[in-house]
């Protein structure tokens, strides 16, 4: 069984990444950080090399929505730092249940 494999990145001045990705990786994904202040255009290239299942940013979802749909990569879920966790779960639990 494959596990989630979500990009996460602090595009704002905040600092809750680290704690996400801590309640995350506790939740059973895999979790690729990109450092703070990246930007849209790396967070993308790096959730397409990587083979994401999901970026989670705490600010700028449509920019990087919208830089996913020009590369042609609509499977990959944009959601924000408030919502990731949930939507983490469930897809580990679709997962093991071979959905």
């Amino acid at each position: 069984m494959r596990r989630v494999r979500i990009v996460l990145a602090e595009l704002g001045p905040g600092e809750r990444a680290q704690a996400v990705a801590r309640d995350l990786r506790d939740a059973g994904a895999e979790v690729i950080y990109t450092g703070r202040l990246t930007g849209p255009a790396h967070v993308v290239g790096t959730a397409l090399q990587e083979d994401a299942d999901a970026i989670a940013v705490d600010e700028q979802r449509e920019a990087v929505a919208s830089l996913l749909s020009e590369q042609d990569a609509p499977d990959v879920e944009v959601l924000g730092f408030d919502t990731v966790l949930d939507w983490a779960s469930e897809a580990g639990r679709e997962a093991r249940h071979g959905r």
